[in-house]
């Protein structure tokens, strides 16, 4: 065997290569009228224990079937469901990305960081009161640990819906589009953290999670 018989006949051009890559990605499904669900297991709730007749009885006069009025109730809902549905594409965010998400919201927020933390240390000598704790090092580091707490609640809710904005895309007459954060925060406001889950789960599977590729064998 010669040494260049495992070379490949045309040589990879990598940056070609690299400039038709992507990052890794992931689709979500988001819909807007999940309240109806709530509609569908009371209407649900309302059946009548019934077997059907045999095929062809009903031509005899067999009873018809109870529960009829109730399914076209729970299809019209079921489809209203369906209609409320909306495609999102995630991609993977890198890490200098996220840095830099976080050294923005830092002096975006800066006031409202300071005064969680406020809160937090205020919060904190509370609890020393109540502790029954007076040793100044105690109360400090009490403070120090809730101004903590408070600071990270509002950066690490800031980042998520940032982090949300910057990898999710939406499809708008047929082509995926952006969404900002404004539109984040208006959609944790009415779908709720639940579903917008999802989303940010999928950021993280984009980003963090190893890739399967399954390899057709030749």
């Amino acid at each position: 065997m010669t040494e260049n018989q495992n070379t490949p006949t045309t040589e990879l051009d990598f940056d070609e290569w690299l400039a038709g890559g992507e990052r890794t990605t992931h689709h979500v499904t988001l819909f807007g009228r999940l309240d109806l669900l709530a509609d569908i297991e009371e209407l649900e709730k309302q059946r009548i224990p019934y077997e059907a007749p045999p095929e062809g009885d009903e031509a005899l006069g067999g009873e018809t079937d109870p529960n009829a009025e109730l399914d076209a109730k729970i299809a019209v809902l079921e489809a209203q469901v369906y209609a409320s549905k909306r495609e999102f594409r995630v991609s993977a965010i890198t890490g200098n990305e996220e840095l830099d998400l976080l050294d923005q919201i830092r002096k975006d927020l800066a006031k409202e960081i300071e005064a969680a933390a406020a809160e937090g240390r205020r919060e904190a000598k509370t609890t020393a009161k109540l502790m029954d704790i007076t040793a100044p090092a105690d109360i400090n580091a009490l403070a120090r640990t809730g101004a903590n707490e408070k600071t990270n609640e509002v950066v690490s809710r800031e980042l998520r819906v940032r982090k949300i904005a910057m990898a999710a895309k939406t499809r708008i007459k047929g082509d995926w589009a952006p969404i900002s954060r404004d539109q984040v925060e208006r959609m944790l406001t009415i779908l709720g953290d639940a579903q917008m889950g999802l989303i940010a789960d999928a950021v993280i599977a984009s980003s963090d999670d190893v890739p399967l590729v399954t390899v057709p064998k030749s």
